[in-house]
């Protein structure tokens, strides 16, 4: 007999063993952290409502949306796996590398050390300390302790500083994977992050330092609109996208799905995620007639598409419709006609440069009050704001000179609401000033719009400033409980 070993898989060795091999790896790497396990979905259906500014109907949200995460929510025991398996993806990437001579090798380190950052980064935003792994996972190294936070920031922070030296600058390099500067913006939020919770000047100080490597090296789309035209993706504005396209039968992304209203193509959509109604409300009643608004939500209503006759009647949601699943208005960030069921071509902006100019009047403020330069910043986002393709609106105006220090702080949170919303940064922007602020901006701000309306009203609990560690990894984890003393710093 003729036994034979069928050579159906690559082994680590022959892939690391060529330009070709590692750019497959480099590949996996993004797949990884694009998958909807992580960034294509359960990040929009658990940490989009448990950011306190979204609303969804869909049965494995409803425990997020009503800021009480169980466990054992869907979401969470799906989101928790999927970011351990990018960072293992990374580590094994790192590993591979340490002797290697290929050509390609910095570059690839470079995004190697910085996925794995981006996704600790995460990781320790979400749930406070958490089991650090630097090495592929054996089976030895199932049952890891959680870390404190210092020491997930520190791993973050020499990740990012590593991804700083290998990475290409901008301009040298693909233009839809990190360079240099995608780095110094995330090292920046770290040191923001870092700051809220320490209330500590020289942090401020090395987030700015880390921040204005970055500016001027992007620019603004002429009108904030385009950003989210179906097929501009990559944009001069672009930082880091995540990738999407439309190929193969494997489900790649459920953002379309999430945020779409049902009816608004020929197609399945769900509109499951909706902003809160404050949310919406907050934005049309500061600026009632900023660009941003018909950019940003769907709202009155809109022609839903009938398949049973192919028909199109006008369905109202809110303001006009105030109650059911239509007393909420809907993103439009991510429309997308080409949507096939399964995969989506258009991207996740994960940093962009109106992300940044306001990072910068935001830590310039704390560090010198509104001076010329924090009210430079945020006023180019401003002005871009008003452009549209027929003219120049009066709204938004820029921010005054005579603000405070604190009446600039308040602003500046609002506006990134306002300018960035369901581009997941709500769930940190809401917590990284502290449970006082999150009590205030979030909880306070929900319960008292929807007093005598039918929603839910948030819990004063201080334990939703995190997501909880899900039933699967408390039950195959040994070495981890949820109670866990991690008193951080």
């Amino acid at each position: 007999m003729l036994d034979e070993e069928p050579q159906t898989f690559f082994s680590e060795t022959q892939i690391f063993s060529t330009e070709d091999g590692l750019e497959s790896a480099i590949n996996g790497l993004y797949q990884s952290y694009a998958d909807p396990g992580y960034h294509g979905s359960s990040i929009h259906g658990l940490v989009a409502p448990m950011s306190g500014k979204f609303w969804s109907n869909q049965g494995a949200s409803q425990d997020a949306t009503s800021l009480n995460c169980l466990p054992n929510n869907t979401w969470l025991t799906r989101l928790w796996p999927a970011m351990y398996t990018t960072v293992n993806v990374a580590n094994g990437i790192i590993k591979n590398l340490e002797d290697s001579n290929l050509t390609n090798r910095d570059v690839a380190l470079g995004q190697a050390y910085f996925i794995r950052a981006a996704t600790y980064f995460d990781l320790v935003r979400y749930f406070g300390g958490v089991p650090l792994k630097l090495e592929p996972t054996t089976s030895e190294t199932l049952h890891t302790p959680r870390s404190t936070k210092e020491d997930v920031y520190d791993q973050i922070i020499a990740d990012f500083e590593m991804a700083k030296l290998l990475l290409p600058n901008p301009g040298e390099y693909l233009v839809d994977r990190p360079v240099k500067t995608a780095a110094n913006m995330f090292l920046a939020k770290v040191y923001m992050t870092m700051a809220g919770e320490l209330n500590e000047a020289f942090l401020w100080q090395k987030a700015y330092d880390e921040a204005i490597q970055v500016y001027g090296a992007y620019s603004l789309t002429p009108t904030y609109a385009e950003l989210f035209v179906p097929g501009n993706e990559n944009t001069s504005e672009a930082i880091f996208e995540i990738q999407y396209g439309e190929n193969g039968a494997v489900r790649n992304s459920d953002i379309i799905r999430s945020y779409t209203l049902k009816g608004y193509y020929e197609y399945d959509t769900f509109g499951r995620i909706r902003p809160n109604k404050e949310v919406y409300d907050q934005h049309i009643t500061q600026y009632p007639g900023d660009p941003r608004i018909e950019a940003t939500f769907l709202y009155d209503s809109f022609e839903q598409y009938n398949p049973n006759n192919g028909s199109y009647k006008t369905k109202k949601i809110y303001p006009q419709q105030l109650n059911g699943n239509d007393g909420y208005a809907a993103i439009k960030k991510y429309l997308d006609p080409g949507f096939n069921g399964t995969t989506t071509s258009r991207n996740q902006i994960k940093l962009r440069y109106a992300d940044l100019l306001l990072m910068l009047a935001e830590i310039t403020n704390e560090i010198n009050g509104p001076t010329t330069e924090a009210l430079g910043y945020v006023n180019e986002v401003l002005a871009r704001a008003r452009n549209t393709e027929s003219g120049t609106a009066t709204e938004p105006a820029d921010f005054p000179s005579t603000l405070s220090q604190d009446d600039f702080r308040t602003r500046i949170m609002r506006e990134r609401q306002y300018e960035l919303l369901a581009e997941n940064h709500e769930f940190f922007d809401t917590r990284r000033r502290g449970f006082d602020y999150f009590l205030e901006e979030v909880i306070h701000t929900h319960n008292n719009s929807v007093m005598g309306n039918k929603d839910f009203v948030y819990p004063e609990d201080e334990k939703n400033m995190l997501l909880p560690i899900p039933s699967t990894e408390l039950s195959g984890n040994q070495a981890i409980t949820q109670d866990d003393q991690n008193p951080g710093y």
